[in-house]
């Protein structure tokens, strides 16, 4: 019980941890959800050479481990095209967003699939621009189907985020171990910052349930 007590205390020392680790998941969240739109759009009505290119993109990020992303971009990157030292912050976001993208665009992918066949092409025939298609006809039927998978990816873009600890981000993992090397106490810290977490997604996970139920037609639960 002792413990559970030492952990409550440590819950104010870890909330500037908190307020990075969320600015850079809305960040990465907000550039990964436009990174996979753009990578959707260009795979379905881009030229061939770009089509071919945002796969390759997508497959790569899905099969490069995170953290070797961001070791990728804070270190390698900076030093091959000597740019000095780079924000870590910045870095992280990228990483985050690099990744995100990649995985989101596959979830639109497939619940573009799932939408009736002809919509785009009967919605170009009426004279709607493309963005006018996505905008009118595709985004307003793609979130209810899509939305519970995009949650899903942007919990484990919070998941993710500790390993920016390892490039000096004062996160909410960095701030937790700060505060156990201050107090000599290895596992209360981390039990707050655990505890954190877990309402950090599900408040994801609850705003999540409530746009989806916002979303559905009238009579469907």
């Amino acid at each position: 019980m002792d413990v559970f007590l030492r952990a409550g205390r440590s819950l104010p020392l870890l909330l500037d941890g908190l307020a990075v680790t969320a600015a850079i998941c809305v960040l990465a969240v907000a550039l990964a959800l436009a990174g996979a739109v753009a990578i959707v759009a260009v795979r379905r009505a881009g030229p061939r050479w770009l089509a071919l290119a945002a796969a390759c993109f997508v497959a790569l990020m899905r099969g490069l481990p995170i953290v070797v992303l961001v070791f990728l971009l804070y270190f390698g990157l900076p030093a091959a095209l000597g740019l000095g030292r780079v924000s870590a912050f910045w870095v992280g976001v990228g990483a985050l967003a690099l990744n995100g993208a990649a995985f989101m665009s596959e979830v639109l992918r497939g619940a573009i699939a799932r939408l009736p066949a002809g919509q785009g092409d009967a919605a170009r025939a009426l004279g709607l621009l493309p963005w006018q298609v996505w905008r009118r006809v595709l985004v307003p039927q793609l979130l209810p189907v899509a939305l519970p998978a995009l949650a899903g990816e942007i919990g484990f873009i919070v998941k993710a985020s500790p390993v920016l600890s390892l490039i000096t981000v004062v996160d909410l993992t960095r701030r937790a171990q700060q505060v156990t090397m201050q107090t000599f106490d290895p596992l209360a810290p981390l039990l707050a910052a655990a505890l954190l977490y877990f309402l950090l997604i599900g408040a994801v996970a609850l705003a999540s349930r409530w746009l989806e139920q916002r979303l559905l037609p009238e009579g469907r639960t």
